[in-house]
């Protein structure tokens, strides 16, 4: 293990950025905008997509930084509908060069938290 990271974030705060499209922009890939329409509640789904990347910034001693960017940092499901982080570009390149070989993610939400894990190895 090389780095661990844990964030959490009340889902009333997204509330209003579903609906804030430069927001959406900057910290979501457009699949994630996609699968957002598709969910009944969107702030939950879209703050627990903001906890797994902080968590993920966290674990690789980054922060919010010009190696890790929202937009490309994106949280999929594998074919088992586990959370998985897929990294592109810039991000993917740091997480290469800095010797990092895979990254485990936990997501959990309620109504009113949002809460990622997130081990680099």
């Amino acid at each position: 293990m090389k780095g661990v990271g844990i964030d959490i974030v009340e889902v009333d705060r997204f509330e209003k950025k579903v609906s804030e499209p430069t927001f959406l922009d900057v910290t979501f890939t457009k699949n994630e905008q996609d699968e957002c329409l598709l969910k009944g509640n969107k702030a939950e789904f879209l703050a627990s997509r903001f906890a797994a990347k902080e968590a993920y910034m966290k674990s690789i001693g980054e922060g919010w930084s010009s190696n890790a960017q929202f937009h490309e940092i994106e949280v999929v499901k594998n074919d088992k509908g586990q959370p998985q982080i897929k990294l592109y570009n810039q991000s993917l390149t740091f997480f290469e060069e800095k010797g990092f070989s895979d990254i485990q993610l936990s997501i959990s939400h309620t109504k009113t938290t949002a809460v990622a894990v997130v081990i680099a190895l």
